[in-house]
């Protein structure tokens, strides 16, 4: 017989007690375990260990489901700020939510029933059509563009959803691109596409590798995410990258995640300076030294 500590790790920490009895566990042993409270009853027919995620807990006792940026964050997608308030997906045939609610909580009625998915975590697909109709556009994208990046959602099963969200999944669809393996690469990447630039994302180039973006032939783009960038090993390797990039002919512009963030105007300046002077064009010069491509 499964253990109930194992299968509700497995789950996550919260689960119903209908996915524990399909794991194995009896339903004697769940109700020994809350008499006993080595684990809590958050609501009938949901249980979770004592160090549950508090956000997942608390979406179970609304009676929903943790949802949209709430949910991205605990996927793991790429998400523009910290947690302010827990989104929640509640069922729509339920009228209201189970307990107190405060201002701290955004609601998410949907039509799916409950019985389809008894995860306390929303369907991805689901998120994903969430944080178009909720988030700011260019965060939206980015998490999405995450979750493609990650396998976490299929780009059929986004497609699936376009129709539900009108012109703003259309327009999604033709921004998304799972190749993007940042948040700060979808916003840049987005921001520039909206000057009217030419941008190619993910770019090999030649005795380097790949590259985040290239505007227009040789304007080379790379977003550093702190996290990603801190230490000094990586630092000596992005700078050995970048000699390398100069000596190829290209230009080489590497944001911080404020510059992309919160200087983003600066940035923007900056680049399409170095367009009208024509920089982000190859040259005759270049053209005889065989750097053009």
């Amino acid at each position: 017989m499964r253990s109930l500590e194992s299968a509700l790790r497995q789950a996550g920490g919260v689960a119903s007690v209908t996915s524990l009895l399909r794991l194995g566990v009896s339903r004697d042993v769940i109700r020994g375990a809350v008499e006993r409270r080595s684990i809590h009853r958050i609501r009938t027919g949901w249980v979770c260990l004592l160090d549950a995620d508090p956000l997942v807990v608390r979406a179970v006792e609304l009676g929903g489901r943790v949802g949209c940026e709430s949910a991205a964050r605990l996927l793991g997608w790429w998400s523009a700020s910290e947690a302010t308030r827990l989104h929640v997906s509640l069922p729509r045939h339920s009228g209201r939510a189970t307990g107190r609610t405060t201002d701290e909580v955004v609601v998410h009625w949907e039509a799916e029933p409950f019985y389809r998915w008894r995860a306390p975590i929303e369907r991805p697909v689901e998120v994903a059509r969430q944080l178009l109709q909720c988030a700011e556009y260019e965060d939206a994208v980015a998490s999405i563009d995450s979750a493609l990046n990650r396998r976490q959602l299929s780009l059929t099963e986004f497609t699936g959803i376009v129709d539900a969200t009108s012109s703003l999944g259309s327009r999604a669809l033709s921004d998304i691109d799972g190749g993007s393996e940042s948040g700060l690469e979808t916003l840049a990447r987005l921001r520039l596409r909206a000057l009217n630039l030419r941008v190619r994302t993910q770019v090999a180039i030649a005795g380097v590798g790949r590259v985040d973006l290239v505007v227009g032939d040789r304007i080379v783009v790379e977003t550093d995410g702190a996290m990603w960038h801190a230490d000094a090993e990586t630092f000596a390797r992005d700078r050995a990258r970048d000699l390398a990039l100069m000596h190829r002919g290209y230009h080489v512009i590497r944001l911080t995640y404020a510059q992309v963030m919160f200087e983003w105007a600066a940035v923007e300046l900056a680049i399409v300076a170095m367009v009208g002077r024509g920089e982000h064009l190859w040259t005759r010069g270049h053209r005889r030294a065989g750097l053009a491509h």
